[in-house]
């Protein structure tokens, strides 16, 4: 299988003529399809006995988490960090204002499998939103973390849409599908969208999906941001 990838603007540098990769069409597997693998034909490990290890690791990871540490492996690099504004130089942790963010990165041996993945360059779907960016204000994050009840700028191509049409609009997808719509916008460019992330936006990870009815088009059209984003509720 190859990541298939098309050529947007850069809007990030300078120069007119820059492009970058937006890969498109690829699908995730969840801790089902890894259990399924570990457990394929031929292995001697049951699928008790691999999700039981998988929650021992994850529990490992959380336990070392809570107590401060970092994680360096052949598989993730994890650190803490502080986000907020301390008044000044005596201000302690308030959870109120500060939250603490763990940085995760992919280790070594991830790094090394990235290597070794085939690409194919497509064309990109004609006429469809294409969000490139989602930077979270708060966190002063790009394609991470949503902050519930911040500020987020999104940026990339044909992102405008008809607010008042409940069918178009910013779309929040959680894992389990459930959707939450992008109700207060405070700016809307064809090339940037500046608006307020739901407050009740719950804990979890997130599609970011743009739909819109654009010119020559009878259907919705809808674009994804390419990374999902993390909410987390101190």
């Amino acid at each position: 299988m190859r990541i298939k990838y098309y050529l947007v603007e850069n809007l990030m540098t300078p120069d007119p003529d820059d492009c970058r990769a937006q890969v498109t069409g690829y699908e995730s597997v969840t801790e089902k399809e890894i259990v399924e693998y570990i457990t394929r034909k031929g292995s001697s490990i049951t699928p008790a006995a691999a999700k039981a290890n998988y929650e021992e690791i994850i529990g490992a990871h959380e336990y070392f988490l809570q107590q401060g540490f970092g994680i360096n492996t052949e598989f993730i690099n994890v650190r803490p960090s502080i986000q907020g504004v301390f008044q000044n130089r005596d201000d302690r942790f308030d959870s109120s204002r500060h939250k603490i963010r763990f940085r995760v990165t992919l280790g070594k041996r991830y790094n090394r499998t990235s290597q070794e993945v085939k690409t194919e360059k497509t064309e990109p779907v004609s006429n469809a939103p294409i969000p490139q960016s989602l930077e979270d204000i708060a966190s002063a994050t790009v394609n991470e973390v949503l902050t519930p009840g911040g500020t987020a700028t999104l940026t990339g191509t044909r992102l405008k849409f008809l607010q008042n049409d409940p069918k178009q609009g910013i779309f929040l997808i959680a894992a389990d599908r459930m959707e939450y719509r992008v109700e207060r916008l405070l700016s809307h460019h064809a090339a940037q969208v500046v608006f307020l992330i739901p407050a009740s936006l719950p804990a979890g990870e997130y599609t970011i999906e743009l739909r819109a009815l654009l010119k020559g088009n009878k259907d919705v059209k809808k674009g994804t941001l390419p990374d999902k984003l993390q909410v987390t509720i101190e």
